[in-house]
């Protein structure tokens, strides 16, 4: 996976979580100058800038000291858990990435590559093998992706060929070591009991993507914005990135669950209960119910949701052709290694007692 070492000196605002970290892991390998700026720190071998991403001066002074040609821009709220305070998205990835773009015109960033979702082009409706020429749906079902719907729009409009040029790379079904969404919801679903339960007729297609893949496609885009012959057919672009695995959803949930009965033989439990097919119609009305409970109890972080029911019960898997004929992107990790890996990580986060 490793690719050539560039003469670019990297920062990656958001370094310190999920993409962000493999970002950096991938630039060390390859030997490149890179820096971390983000509200914390956790890299011991890479020099990192605290600061709060809306700003100025913060961003101004880690792009100043770093001397950066190329911004990294991967940080963002994870959607599962902030519910209760949905301004959030929109102040990180709007406003947030409207200062990054205005400090790097500032100080002369010749590159920014944007780390997005695809979430962007999901309004509830299924998409098979979906491409850049979705358009954004008229209302998204969550401030996340609303919020990330305008941040790729500030990315495209900012890209300039004889300054910044801009690129975004979006993912979907996002997983892999260092994942704190979809790992550690998968493990308390295992460990609570409740994997017997599947909502939907587990027919739904759904595209799951190894981080590693992400982040090794977020270093070919940078790469390709530099290179004369095929930057114009980059800069200013959008691209899916996936595993290009689809499978059906509750199928990749089994395969984690599977995997935690692995890591933790003494804790597995034998599938005694009987499978409970919940209708994906009934699912919906579950979840309303579960919502307009949780706003009585004054609970604003409801998980069961409309918006995870339709993720979980609708198809969804994308296209990256697009990425493969212009960035020569190929997935790196596989699925089943990219869950051997991930439980690997997830074994050694418990034993040190960073898990419960």
């Amino acid at each position: 996976m490793t690719q050539t070492s560039s003469l670019d000196v990297y920062l990656v605002i958001g370094g310190d979580v999920l993409v962000g970290r493999h970002v950096v892991q991938q630039l060390k390998a390859r030997g490149d100058t890179v820096f971390v700026f983000d509200s914390t720190q956790r890299h011991d071998d890479v020099e990192c800038f605290s600061g709060d991403i809306c700003d100025p001066d913060d961003l101004s002074r880690a792009l100043q000291k770093t001397g950066a040609t190329c911004i990294i821009h991967t940080m963002t709220p994870i959607s599962v858990g902030n519910n209760h305070n949905p301004s959030i998205f929109h102040r990180v990835n709007v406003e947030g990435t409207k200062c990054v773009i205005a400090a790097a015109k500032a100080a002369g960033v010749r590159k920014l590559v944007y780390f997005s979702s695809s979430s962007t082009v999901f309004d509830g409706r299924p998409i098979e093998n979906g491409d850049e020429t979705l358009p954004y749906p008229r209302k998204t079902p969550h401030p996340y992706a609303t919020s990330k719907v305008l941040a790729e729009q500030n990315i495209i409009a900012a890209n300039d060929p004889n300054a910044l040029r801009t690129v975004v790379i979006r993912s979907a079904g996002l997983f892999g070591p260092m994942d704190k969404e979809t790992i550690f919801g998968a493990y308390d679903s295992w460990q609570s009991g409740t994997t017997h339960v599947q909502l939907g007729d587990n027919k739904n297609l759904f595209d799951n993507t190894c981080v590693e893949n992400v982040a090794h496609a977020i270093l070919l885009a940078s790469a390709k914005l530099d290179d004369p012959e095929i930057s114009e057919q980059v800069a200013g672009q959008v691209f899916f990135v996936t595993n290009q695995e689809p499978r059906p959803f509750w199928d990749f949930m089994r395969a984690l669950w599977a995997g935690f009965d692995t890591i933790f033989p003494d804790r597995s439990k034998p599938a005694a209960k009987k499978p409970v097919v919940i209708p994906r119609w009934m699912a919906f009305v579950m979840a309303y119910i579960s919502q307009f409970i949780a706003w009585i109890r004054g609970d604003k972080n409801a998980i069961f949701t409309p918006y995870a029911v339709s993720w979980a019960t609708t198809t969804v898997y994308f296209n990256c052709a697009k990425a493969r004929r212009v960035l020569g992107y190929e997935p790196q990790v596989s699925v089943e290694e990219g869950i051997r890996r991930t439980m690997a990580w997830f074994k050694e986060e418990y034993d040190s007692g960073r898990v419960n």
